[in-house]
């Protein structure tokens, strides 16, 4: 480097060091320099400031989740200083593109994503200050060690921890009181009074409001024998549920993005777990209570970040990130000190709530009085932007870069599940599965047989394979498949029982959009 060169640089980071200032005619003063100096260096400081001071600015527009709009903004993003005048004007100075729609700077992150801009030497300390001084509760988790994931590759989600809140203790009722097609308030009322582990509403006598209509989505999963329902649209605000139900700690964890309910055992594998049984249902390890274990439980919610377009999670315990597509730690202690730790999960089905019920009469669904007071009816049948991100192939996630050529279209639905070793993920992609004359496949996941099929509420269902192949069929007695000595194998939700009383049992899976799984494990399988 010639000294000219030397003190060019040093320029661009002492211009650079004003953005970081707490006073708005400095930010505008620096921000004309550095567009004059000319060097794209600066572009991914830039992007960062954009991202910002959009939000900051036009809350009603584009804060998160959508049900707080109304609300005023975070304290920290009211702040006076919280802008940078000029910074669209300087990107495109900088930069090819000119983007000037009311959502430049969802368009100016997602082509950001698919650039290779080597940025100033000392960029990501220069990011941790600004999140920390600009957004405190995101830069508090996000400034953690050791971490595995590049901070210029981390997006900030329009939120954080402070007010995307995790749905925490919900209430569950018996579906049919909650059901919008019940016969009357009576029938519902009785539906409510049957089931022990239910609670009445605020109001002492009142039944729970009736509001599942039969085309709402829900996620479905069943614990100890019991089944559950919660509908998307009311997760939707919270992208998180904690629980403990049937006595099993547990996480419906949600990422809008890429559309992708996962249930996690909040109970960490611990030593003694070396078997990784599970009498509840899960893979691998989990910490069952025993006297060599004792279990280590955590308890999630939302960092309001974004790693290649998923959402990264954190534990209030220990404060860990976690990612929330894979199950792993990914920044702080628990990464520290079990690099390979990775949460044990139950199978979700992604349906629609007549599907369920129908399927799973006793089922209990959750209880729409919260108490989180936010007005969930803005969900119901709209999901805000998010439709073009899952629907529209052209649209391209912020911090995701596009994959050139591969085995799925970016945003196909796809069910995975992975082994013992959460790098691999063997995924189908649903519609073709639902497009073929049968819905069955037979593969290999980790060296053992799968069968791969649609179960009675038309999801995904991944099975342990009996030894021969097998045809499905669909007869009065319901689904089962036959294998090639003709034994029936009658499919229910946790496993495939043969005539003579063998089982195969289910494993469990995770939806989500292709590209969800190609950047969040090291090798996505495709089974055809």
């Amino acid at each position: 480097m010639t000294q000219t060169e030397q003190t060019d640089t040093e320029r661009l980071r002492w211009l650079t060091e004003q953005l970081l200032v707490r006073d708005v005619d400095v930010h505008a003063t620096a921000i004309d320099a550095l567009a004059e100096e000319g060097d794209e260096r600066v572009v991914p400081h830039l992007v960062e400031l954009l991202v910002i001071g959009s939000i900051a600015n036009d809350w009603e527009r584009f804060g998160f989740p959508a049900a707080l709009r109304s609300h005023d903004p975070p304290r920290y993003l009211e702040l006076p200083e919280v802008r940078w005048p000029g910074v669209r004007d300087a990107l495109a100075a900088l930069a090819e593109p000119d983007f000037d729609s009311d959502h430049a700077w969802v368009e100016w992150e997602s082509w950001y994503s698919q650039q290779e801009i080597e940025p100033l030497d000392g960029f990501d300390e220069w990011k941790l200050r600004l999140f920390r001084s600009y957004l405190p509760p995101v830069g508090g988790l996000l400034d953690c060690e050791p971490r595995e994931f590049d901070l210029q590759e981390i997006r900030w989600g329009n939120c954080d921890r402070s007010f995307l809140a995790a749905l925490n203790g919900p209430r569950f009722v018996p579906g049919e009181a909650i059901d919008a097609s019940a016969g009357s308030d009576q029938a519902s009322d009785e539906a409510f009074d049957k089931n022990d582990e239910t609670e009445r509403s605020s109001d002492e006598g009142d039944a729970p409001e009736r509001y599942l209509e039969d085309d709402h989505v829900v996620f479905g999963f069943e614990i100890e024998g019991t089944a559950y329902a919660v509908p998307r649209w009311v997760l939707f605000p919270h992208e998180l549920l904690n629980a403990e139900l049937q006595g099993v700690p547990v996480s419906l964890t949600y990422c809008t993005l890429c559309n992708a309910p996962i249930l996690y055992d909040r109970r960490l594998p611990t030593v003694g777990d070396e078997d990784g049984d599970d009498a509840n249902g899960s893979v691998g390890g989990v910490a069952d209570g025993s006297a060599d274990t004792v279990a280590d439980v955590r308890t999630f919610g939302s960092t309001g970040m974004l790693a290649s377009g998923n959402k990264v999670m954190y534990d209030e315990e220990t404060e860990t990130l976690w990612d929330q597509h894979s199950g792993t730690p990914i920044g702080g202690p628990e990464l520290e000190s079990d690099p390979d730790l990775f949460l044990d999960q139950f199978a979700v089905t992604q349906t629609e709530w007549g599907e369920w019920k129908a399927e799973y009469p006793d089922t209990l669904a959750l209880n729409v009085d919260t108490g989180y007071g936010y007005d969930y009816s803005y969900y119901d049948g709209n999901v805000d932007f998010f439709e073009h991100y899952w629907n529209r192939e052209e649209i391209v996630q912020p911090g995701v870069r596009r994959a050139e050529d591969g085995p799925l279209p970016e945003k196909a639905s796809v069910y995975g599940v992975v082994d013992d070793d959460p790098a691999g993920v063997w995924v189908v992609s649903i519609d073709d599965l639902r497009e073929r004359d049968v819905p069955l496949l037979e593969g290999v996941v980790a060296g053992r047989k799968v069968v791969v099929t649609l179960d009675a509420t038309d999801d995904v269902a991944v099975y342990e394979a009996p030894s021969t192949t097998v045809e499905r069929v669909d007869d009065e007695d319901g689904i089962a498949l036959v294998d090639a000595d003709g034994t029936r194998w009658t499919l229910t939700r946790n496993e495939l029982r043969s005539d003579d009383g063998r089982i195969r049992t289910r494993i469990p899976g995770r939806h989500g959009l292709w590209f969800a799984f190609r950047t969040h494990y090291e090798t996505a399988y495709v089974i055809e």
